[in-house]
Order: C-alpha cells, then structure tokens, then sequence
C-alpha cells in the first residue's frame, strides 16, 4: 500500500495589520509574480496572503520574499508563528499591534518544548510540536495562528 504522500503548503509568517515594522511583510508583490497558481496576493494591509487550496508549497514564493517571512511546511503543520520581528520588546510595542514581544509565555505553556525565543521572536520546532494550539492560546499578542481555528482548551 501507498503512503499517502503529504502536501506541502506555504505560510507568511508575518501577521501585520497596523505599524511600521522593518521585519515584516513590505507588500512589494514578488511573492506574487513568483507564483505560478495564483495562490498568492497582496491582502487590504499590504500583506502576503497564501491561498491554501491553491498552494501545492513548491517554494518560489518564499524564494522570492526579500524579508524571508515564508516558510514551506506540510499541510499537518498548523502552528505557526506569525511574526519574524527581531527589535526588542518595547520597541515591538511602538511598531506593530500584532508582534512578538519575546514574553515566553509560548515557551513556557507548550507541553512538547517545541517552542523557543531566537532574535527576539518565537520559533516553532516543527519536529516537537504536536498541534495542541495552547501557543496560540495563551499568547498575548495573538502573534501564533492555528490555521484550521483549532485552540486546545484553556
């Protein structure tokens, strides 16, 4: 019998709705020319926006990206961090309603350890990860997405 092979899809891992963060999604469209299926667009806050029903995750979008914000994963895989910010917490703050302030809070209430704070943003060790969505949860910025809206209780 055939394993079933697993269907890779994109992410933006950047969720700014507001500010004027350096990190994050500059709306410039490369992303978009990039792709091929048309699964890629500029949403209303100038933001890179995936079509997961189009996406089949070869990669060129995030080749494309000049701030490196989109990450190729399999479908499985529905934790995801939406920021790469890299300033400090006050800083974050100023910038962008919706960034990672490296509280720890993720780290500290994910019961596989897959989660760590690099360059003053939180990174998700997909390996570890087991898909609760207490992350997501428990953040207080709202800065880690489940992307099926599955939140584990609180």
């Amino acid at each position: 019998m055939a394993q079933r092979r697993k269907k890779r899809v994109a992410v933006v891992q950047c969720s700014k709705e507001a500010g004027s963060c350096q990190w994050g999604c500059i709306g410039c469209g490369a992303c978009v020319s990039a792709c091929r299926l048309k699964a890629v667009s500029i949403n209303e806050y100038q933001t890179a926006k995936i079509d997961p029903e189009k996406c089949v995750g070869c990669g060129l979008c995030a080749k494309a990206c000049p701030q490196n914000l989109i990450r190729v994963t399999t479908e499985e895989f529905t934790i995801y961090p939406g920021c790469m910010n890299q300033a400090l917490g006050a800083q974050t703050r100023k910038d962008c309603d919706k960034g990672c302030i490296a509280c720890g809070i993720c780290v500290r209430n994910c019961p596989a350890g897959a989660i760590r704070i690099e360059e003053n943003h939180a990174v998700i060790d997909e390996d570890r990860c087991i898909a609760c969505g207490m992350c997501a949860v428990k953040c207080p910025k709202g800065v880690i997405h489940d992307r099926d809206g599955i939140f584990a209780a609180i």
